[in-house]
């Protein structure tokens, strides 16, 4: 997206033809209304009448919309020492100017810039700025154009490196912390989704069955908790069921007086005591669970909300299984399906999807996120993974079989977390080794021919998508997925 003078755009928009204008704002990356177009015009008119210059307007991205997220605002100039944003309504009120504002420094806040955050209203002419305090108090045309008068802009960023998605999605269980004080927010369609599953949940007079679905890295988990948070602050009685092992974030849940269990414990609660029961990781719970969590919800007439990815499945009998299949069959059940991917990394999630199947021949071009290591020799590659540091990686390793001793733990540390022991979390580094039984089959699809309980290839998805900034691949002995991984960073 390029910025704009806001002068020139009125000013095209004034004088040239329809496909002239057209293509001007196609150069510049710009979709626009008329009507949004006709309060620009308004804002402008009132800042040139408070002495505003032509470079005063200088600069401005037009409806920019945060990478990944969709977090958009109506201006937006980048400077060297601050950010400006200034909406634009036609009508509005003081509580929902605030609150927008409030959300948008958060948005910029993290770029780490003095955010100078207005609203203009063209149906009154009236301007509003979001002071130290974080107060909304109302202020003159003319104090806003010596505020912009003073600023000097930053030619030399592009926006979109300046923003990390992986910011704005706090996770219940490695932020938890952040998750309880509440400093997250959701994206408009996790927020338009959970305001039509309370609604369901209030309105409905028996069992309120709801799948909420997604793949990796669109914020299901963040979601089904906030539900849940929502629903504690209301007075209800929510469980938590967890189709895996509890991790160090459950427990801190626990502690701040969550109900949560895995799902080999659901048997010690009494469903009817609760008038809400939440069941995350979903696609992995057994047929015998399933019915019996659906015959006491429907009994206790409780809601019974499921979260769950079917693709997120360790084992291939967990995939035959189909929970995710049977789940969507329960009669009258709401689904709910996130479609925007905001945890990974753009480029990270363009090379998971490349690496899994090397008949795909697009790239992906990256800077600093992607670490490719090769080592031919099983010692030296754990010794170069155990020397990772643990403040900016996460090593994860497959799961082992409890029969058998398997080739993939010749080159993990037994302390590193498995795949079944971060289900549903999130770290911005992750380090995986991947050795020379990953091959590709005839249709280009990432097999694995050594032999394991759990299937490896699930389990490298699982880890794999864990990462939201960085990723290091340490590849041992295989040179096939070596070239691979050189010709996706090409």
């Amino acid at each position: 997206m390029k910025p704009v003078n806001v002068f020139s755009l009125l000013q095209a928009k004034s004088s040239l033809n329809e496909e002239g204008f057209k293509a001007y704002l196609q150069h510049h990356e710009i979709e626009i209304k008329d009507a949004e177009l006709n309060d620009l015009s308004a804002f402008a008119v009132t800042l040139r009448g408070a002495g505003a210059s032509v470079q005063d307007l200088n600069n401005f991205y037009i409806g920019y919309k945060v990478p990944q997220i969709g977090k958009e605002f109506d201006l937006l100039k980048f400077c060297r020492d601050s950010i400006i944003n200034i909406e634009i309504k036609s009508n509005s009120v003081a509580a929902k100017i605030h609150a927008q504002l409030l959300r948008n420094k958060y948005y910029l806040g993290f770029i780490g810039r003095t955010i100078y955050a207005f609203t203009f209203v063209s149906s009154s002419g009236k301007l509003y700025f979001l002071d130290t305090a974080e107060q909304l108090v109302e202020i003159t045309p003319v104090q806003l154009q010596g505020i912009l008068s003073k600023q000097v802009a930053d030619e030399t960023n592009e926006p979109d490196l300046l923003f990390n998605p992986s910011d704005y999605l706090v996770s219940p269980f490695n932020s938890t912390a952040k998750f309880l004080a509440g400093q997250y927010f959701l994206t408009h369609q996790q927020e338009d989704f959970k305001v039509q599953i309370l609604n369901s949940i209030n309105a409905a007079a028996g069992t309120c069955f709801t799948a909420i679905t997604g793949s990796a890295g669109t914020g299901k988990t963040l979601l089904t908790f906030d539900i849940a948070k929502h629903l504690l602050a209301s007075g209800k009685k929510v469980l938590i069921i967890h189709c895996g092992q509890l991790n160090n974030g459950h427990r801190a849940l626990i502690e701040a007086g969550w109900t949560i269990c895995p799902i080999k414990n659901y048997k010690i609660h009494n469903v009817a005591t609760f008038d809400a029961i939440l069941i995350d990781e979903a696609q992995r719970i057994y047929q015998n669970q399933l019915n019996d969590i659906v015959a006491a919800a429907s009994s206790a007439k409780c809601a019974c909300i499921f979260s769950y990815d079917k693709i997120q499945t360790l084992a291939s009998w967990e995939a035959r299984n189909d929970s995710a299949g049977k789940i969507d069959s329960i009669a009258s059940i709401a689904r709910y399906k996130l479609s925007e991917k905001i945890r990974t990394n753009k480029e990270i999630a363009n090379f998971i999807k490349l690496i899994f199947n090397n008949k795909k021949t697009a790239h992906a071009h990256t800077g600093k996120n992607i670490q490719i290591n090769y080592f031919d020799n099983i010692e030296d590659a754990k010794a170069y993974l155990n020397s990772l540091n643990d403040a900016e990686w996460e090593v994860l390793r497959f799961t082992p079989s409890q029969y058998y001793k398997e080739h993939h733990e010749n080159y993990f540390d037994a302390l590193s977390k498995t795949s079944h022991q971060v289900i549903g979390q999130e770290f911005d580094g992750v380090a995986i080794a991947l050795d020379q039984f990953f091959q590709y089959n005839d249709a280009g699809e990432l097999i694995y021919n050594g032999n394991a309980y759990y299937e490896p290839t699930k389990m490298l998805f699982q880890n794999i998508t864990r990462a939201r900034r960085r990723l290091n691949l340490v590849v041992i002995g295989n040179r096939v997925l070596l070239d691979r991984c050189l010709a996706i960073l090409k």
